[in-house]
């Protein structure tokens, strides 16, 4: 049946063989199994099915594709309580309660969400698109110092942004920084406790330091300060 088919090759422009070993021919063989164990029914039409070969493992194209999105905000629900005072579609009386509280840090002027840090500074709150654009800005671009997370978070706080995960963003955005990870530090010294040194004989050993002349005096009218200092350790 094999042989009858391909030797009527008329309808094609090009036709190669290729001998294939029977111990690489697996997949072949597998798909043949599989289609002989399904029965079908005469007069159904079945379609073909294309089946694509990637180049590289397939966990690598799941590699930021996992996060559900809704194409709604993380303050969605924190807008829509201020605006309106209802919430969110099936939320329980526990998450009621801890988003009425969230809400005490939170404004609405106009149509935009800010929130009220401790200095009374307003933030201007982002969705996840326009953090990751301000993180990239931030840290990477013409002015961008590539500073460490802490710091990122920091001055994106300064300059008038917030969103709920910055501080977690900030981290996994500088260690996904290629800039950082070649020309950072490296701790060359493997990590050990430390241990304090006790003196061989204690209290054998005294410092003293004059400070002065202090401005103003002291209550008492004293102008310099005398410190003693009674090593117990090195």
């Amino acid at each position: 049946m094999y042989f009858d088919s391909a030797a009527n090759h008329s309808r094609f422009d090009d036709l190669r063989y290729t001998h294939l070993p029977r111990a690489q021919n697996q997949f072949v063989d597998a798909l043949a199994t599989l289609a002989s164990s399904v029965d079908f029914l005469i007069d159904v039409v079945i379609r073909p099915l294309l089946i694509e070969s990637r180049f590289a493992p397939a966990y690598c194209c799941l590699i930021g594709e996992t996060e559900v999105q809704d194409d709604l905000p993380w303050y969605h629900g924190i807008y829509l309580f201020l605006r309106s005072g209802t919430y969110l579609e099936a939320t329980i009386a526990k998450d009621q309660r801890t988003l009425r509280q969230l809400t005490t840090r939170f404004v609405i002027c106009g149509v935009t969400l800010y929130r009220r840090s401790a200095d009374g500074m307003l933030l201007l709150c982002l969705d996840r698109d326009s953090a990751d654009r301000m993180m990239r800005e931030v840290h990477a671009r013409v002015c961008g110092p590539h500073m460490g997370r802490h710091m990122l978070a920091r001055k994106i706080m300064r300059m008038g942004y917030f969103w709920l995960t910055m501080e977690i963003d900030c981290c996994q955005f500088v260690h996904k920084c290629i800039e950082c990870q070649i020309h950072g530090d490296l701790i060359h010294a493997p990590p050990s406790e430390l241990h304090a040194l006790t003196s061989p004989w204690p209290f054998s050993v005294w410092g003293i330091d004059i400070i002065g002349k202090i401005s103003p005096n002291s209550s008492s009218g004293h102008e310099f300060i005398l410190i003693a200092i009674d090593y117990f350790t090195k």
